[in-house]
């Protein structure tokens, strides 16, 4: 009888030790910084607002391209880009940007169905880390009749 007791204490106490051994390769600090980094990355743009002056609306697409560099310890990856409008468009880089390496987001304005006049536009940049990037480019498009009686000459 003393026999089985002290058998059942023995289960007993193999149990919660088996139980904290699996607890403890469950719960790896090294893992979990890793992980943890995998959403802190940082990028930094050489600029965040392109203003294109004035243009004539035959001209009414027009192009700028922003560049940035991977400036965190963690890989970069633009996981979400989306224009304020449909009037601007964007394209950017897909692949993943380690340390030290640069990307681009390449925006595009479509004034061929608005109005002339001056606009102001952004594009939200989110990548691998809770913050979001702003990229704006403004300008003004105006038509070739009003810049000819304005005394401006469109450069081709």
């Amino acid at each position: 009888m003393e026999t089985k007791r002290f058998l059942k204490a023995g289960k007993a106490i193999c149990g919660v030790l088996i139980g904290m051994a699996l607890a403890a390769c469950h719960h790896n600090p090294a893992k979990q910084e890793k992980k943890d980094n995998l959403y802190d990355a940082q990028i930094c743009f050489q600029d965040s607002l392109h203003d294109f002056g004035t243009f004539p609306t035959d001209s009414a697409l027009q192009t700028y391209t922003f560049h940035f560099k991977n400036t965190g310890d963690s890989p970069a990856v633009l996981v979400d880009v989306s224009p304020s409008c449909r009037c601007v468009s964007a394209d950017y880089t897909r692949e993943v940007i380690r340390t030290g390496e640069s990307g681009w987001v390449k925006v595009v304005f479509d004034g061929t169905q608005s109005t002339e006049g001056y606009f102001d536009k952004a594009v939200r940049i989110r990548i691998n880390s809770p913050r979001i990037y702003t990229l704006r480019i403004k300008g003004k498009m105006s038509s070739p009749q009003k810049e000819k009686s304005e005394g401006y000459t469109p450069v081709k």
